[in-house]
């Protein structure tokens, strides 16, 4: 039985979704050794229409013949009258699915679009910002926003423009800042909540207030709604005697889980959850991540030092749990942290931890998994791919257990892209990209959606 077919990477009218060099997908029921097989068979129902999908928040290409009848192109007028129209080139994780948009101009003075981004995502919608050109003067709104449903149950797929957002005077209950207040990827994030009811929540940490408790404001826009709804001075909860991060600092993504909550995930320390339960009153609480041990050469400026790149990630896991990702450095001799030891370069283990969400309850996160790097390249399939860090964990929408991760060797000048099941410790599938080392690969910058 041949166990190893290739992943289809796809296209969309001639523009291939990315440069794949050489792929394949492993399925192994556990028994039969794995065999590599030279012949490319033709894609899977899975590969031509996966169950979820990875986006880029900067994978937007400009494509000015967009089919209006593909069955993922949707269109609508942006706020100065220009026809914008999109479409999504769908393929299935780990590869990254692209958006190609289309703006066409409505007046002479008035110029394309300078860029479509994907800020949030969950379920079938998609939140995109698109920038507007600055020449020959900066307009007095720099950006639209738009929220893109994908098509289903007969409905097709729609595009629909946002209302502006105006800030509040932090300070001074009920007064309007006129300044416009862009969303962005790092706080914002969108909530599918049953087949018809979308909330987009913007969230703005503050420094603490004289009591010493921590702060936030959030916006909050509804289906039907004309204007932003402001939540202001809500406070950051927390355990008794948890101990906290001091000042809140901002988040780098927002990530929903199930119908329910938003997490704002920060830097290693700890993320904020949102419970929209009841969105009239949204509570906040903070909570820490996973501690990991202390290694005294995290800073250090020894060049024999492999430094660690995007080792962390959390991930939706159900519809209460998130599941927590980190590639952890260390020694030959099994101590954590970085070593110069010979053997010890690129060693790590890979651990994976479990939390179900609450805002009244104690919270502990549970370990569920740890492999070590030398389990992970022993595996077959894994010859060939560079044994590395990895970097860029995500976690899959459809099995928690499997996760993606970049592998990258700036010395071979190589890039990989796998899919590993944590639990099982196996490697199901992986994805040779082309190297560039100008372009930036966070998970961070990826969203998940479900756009069949």
């Amino acid at each position: 039985m041949k166990l190893l077919t290739r992943l289809a990477c796809g296209s969309f009218h001639g523009l291939s979704l990315s440069r794949c060099l050489r792929s394949f997908h492993l399925v192994s029921d556990g028994q039969h050794p794995m065999e590599p097989i030279t012949d490319s068979p033709a894609p899977t129902a899975a590969m031509d229409n996966p169950s979820w999908v990875l986006l880029h928040s900067r994978n937007s290409r400009w494509n000015n013949s967009i089919d209006a009848g593909a069955n993922t192109a949707a269109k609508t007028q942006t706020s100065t009258g220009q026809r914008l129209r999109v479409a999504f080139d769908l393929a299935a994780p780990p590869a990254t699915s692209v958006l190609h948009n289309e703006c066409a101009e409505a007046a002479r003075e008035e110029k394309y679009c300078s860029g479509l981004n994907i800020i949030a995502a969950h379920g079938d919608s998609v939140l995109l910002r698109m920038g507007r050109d600055r020449y020959p003067q900066p307009p007095a709104v720099p950006c639209d926003h738009f929220v893109y449903q994908a098509g289903g149950a007969g409905r097709p797929p729609s595009l629909s423009l946002l209302p502006l957002l105006k800030g509040m005077e932090k300070y001074k209950e009920g007064v309007e800042d006129p300044s416009f207040r862009p969303l962005l990827s790092h706080d914002t994030g969108i909530l599918r909540r049953g087949d018809r009811d979308l909330l987009v929540a913007r969230i703005e940490v503050l420094i603490e207030d004289d009591d010493g408790r921590p702060m936030a404001h959030l916006c909050l826009l509804r289906p039907g709604m004309s204007q932003w709804e402001h939540k202001r001075l809500v406070p950051v909860v927390h355990e008794e005697g948890e101990e906290t991060m001091g000042p809140l600092c901002g988040p780098n993504m927002a990530i929903p889980v199930g119908d329910r909550f938003l997490c704002w995930v920060g830097d290693h320390d700890g993320f904020i959850l949102c419970d929209m339960a009841d969105d009239k009153s949204p509570k906040l609480r903070y909570i820490p991540l996973p501690g990991m041990p202390y290694d005294p050469n995290y800073y250090s400026d020894d060049h024999d030092l492999f430094p660690l790149t995007d080792s962390e990630n959390m991930g939706a896991a159900g519809p209460g749990v998130v599941r927590f990702v980190a590639i952890e450095p260390r020694c030959c001799c099994g101590g954590f942290g970085r070593s110069s030891c010979p053997r010890s370069g690129y060693a790590f283990t890979l651990t994976t931890w479990k939390l179900t969400l609450t805002m009244d309850e104690p919270v502990t996160w549970v370990k569920e998994s740890v492999m070590d790097c030398e389990e992970l390249w022993g595996l077959p399939g894994y010859e060939g791919i560079p044994r590395v860090h990895l970097q860029c964990p995500v976690v899959s929408l459809d099995n928690p257990d499997v996760v993606s991760f970049r592998v990258v060797s700036n010395t071979d000048r190589k890039a990989w892209t796998i899919q590993v099941d944590t639990r099982r410790k196996l490697l199901l599938s992986a994805v040779q990209c082309a190297f560039d080392p100008r372009r930036s690969y966070r998970s961070r910058d990826l969203r998940q959606a479900i756009l069949q």
